[in-house]
């Protein structure tokens, strides 16, 4: 039996994802801007579809975890959410931002300020989000710890919770495929 020979130029197509070839994507978040204009930020992703589960056939194919960028605008805020079955990195490239933590819905948020090449990792279960309170746009990457996260959960009784559970089928039926 012959040994297929090694081609670095499918290697390349399969593992590489080049920034030239990725586009910001305002809309993959829509949904939460739509419910508060501070929500507005975008995603470029580069290692599977994320939390959102977006068809995006411009990534590498996730083995064991998710990873993308995100922009994020002078007063943009990523809302409190919870990922129930996998850790979620946040590590600031650039720009000054603030990382909300919260134990339980019930529980007092707490503040952590971060700067360039600060990273935080949150694990299952607790609550994490975001905010740009600086004068400059800032850029994160954002690494989850599975291929196909769960669908995040919003503190109950807020407005995307309400809507996430409305969502959720829709969802479901993107990432089977």
């Amino acid at each position: 039996m012959t040994k297929a020979t090694f081609s670095v130029k499918e290697f390349e197509k399969k593992y590489v994802a080049r920034l030239q070839d990725r586009t910001l994507d305002w809309n993959v978040l829509k949904f939460q801007e739509e419910i508060d204009p501070s929500y507005r930020r975008a995603q470029m992703r580069y290692i599977g579809r994320g939390a959102t589960a977006n068809n995006d056939s411009n990534v590498i194919k996730a083995e064991h975890f998710t990873l993308s960028t995100m922009v994020l605008p002078p007063g943009c805020i990523g809302p409190l959410h919870l990922h129930d079955d996998v850790e979620e990195v946040f590590f600031i490239l650039e720009g000054e931002v603030t990382a909300l933590i919260q134990e339980d819905s019930d529980s007092e948020v707490h503040e952590i300020k971060l700067s360039a090449r600060d990273c935080i990792s949150s694990p299952p279960g607790v609550y994490r989000g975001i905010r740009n309170d600086g004068k400059e746009e800032a850029r994160m990457l954002v690494m989850l710890g599975a291929v196909k996260p769960n669908l995040p959960t919003y503190p109950e009784g807020s407005e995307l919770e309400e809507l996430r559970k409305h969502r959720a089928k829709e969802r479901e039926a993107i990432i089977k495929d």
